[in-house]
């Protein structure tokens, strides 16, 4: 059986497309090259720091929100003294001015007593 040039040539093509396939495969399969390497490094430490940043965020955000908790407290415990201070304040005056009046009045009695000795 003859063989025409046809005939050849669609074996032919038929092979360069297999050997293009073997070649794009094992082309998949190579050793990865320094630049490759490194690239993969830079992203794992990428991936690494923005870890360690999602991680501090979220510390820091708890923190100031204990912060605020913190300071709500204070600030109810503050305002709870001072009203306590403010009504011992104010029974402490009041009492004062009811000293002051029973020392003013007996000190008008004793002033009276003695006019009314200087008097007679």
């Amino acid at each position: 059986m003859k063989r025409t040039i046809v005939s050849y040539l669609k074996v032919f093509t038929i092979m360069v497309f297999a050997l293009m396939f073997v070649v794009s495969v094992s082309g998949c399969a190579k050793e990865e090259g320094p630049m490759e390497k490194a690239g993969k490094k830079v992203d794992e430490a990428i991936d690494a720091a923005k870890e360690k940043v999602d991680q501090t965020a979220k510390e820091v955000k708890e923190s100031a929100e204990k912060t605020v908790e913190a300071a709500k407290e204070t600030a109810v415990k503050t305002g709870e003294a001072v009203k306590e201070g403010a009504v011992k304040t104010k029974e402490a005056v009041k009492e004062g001015a009811v000293k002051t009046k029973e020392a003013v009045k007996e000190g008008a009695e004793k002033t009276s007593d003695a006019v009314k000795d200087v008097a007679k």
